[in-house]
């Protein structure tokens, strides 16, 4: 009767499963004060999408970066060039970064290195990648702290 009953317990768990079984899982969310958005990583790459090829402090040479500008999920909330961003990783580390960056520069959110899809031990899923190769004074120490990888959330402050 017992194992009945543990059969029986599972099948309804099973179903209760069944809905989110293969739904898309969200990697991002954006927050302002007033507004918030989620994305998954096919919303992400349904943006349009910038490639950059570049080098940086965390790459032995350079690797061909590909995902939506940041401005890309900061302009639906109404950010403008004047707010600090509060990029936080997957393991909580956070990095303040001025959102004038997006604006002045193609900042993206890279979820492509060299094609593939990044995994979270390869700094992925998202990693915030400046266009440092293209631009003399993003190769300086002080934007290295804001190439976020595992990037999970943008908290508008």
């Amino acid at each position: 009767m017992r194992h009945k009953i543990f059969l029986n317990a599972i099948f309804v768990a099973f179903l209760f499963a069944l809905p989110t079984m293969g739904a898309a899982q969200t990697i991002l969310s954006v927050s302002t004060p007033e507004k918030s958005a989620t994305y998954t990583l096919e919303e992400l790459l349904a943006l349009p999408q910038i490639t950059v090829v570049t080098k940086n402090d965390y790459v032995d040479t350079a690797a061909t970066f590909q995902g939506p500008r940041l401005r890309a999920v900061l302009e639906p909330l109404n950010v403008g060039p004047d707010a600090t961003l509060k990029m936080v990783a997957l393991n909580d580390f956070s990095s303040n970064v001025p959102a004038v960056d997006a604006f002045g520069y193609d900042v993206i959110l890279a979820v492509l290195r060299d094609g593939e899809p990044m995994s979270v031990r390869d700094k992925g899923p998202i990693w915030v990648i400046y266009p440092m190769d293209d631009h003399p004074e993003l190769q300086d120490d002080s934007f290295n702290g804001r190439l976020v990888w595992q990037l999970k959330s943008i908290a508008v402050e």
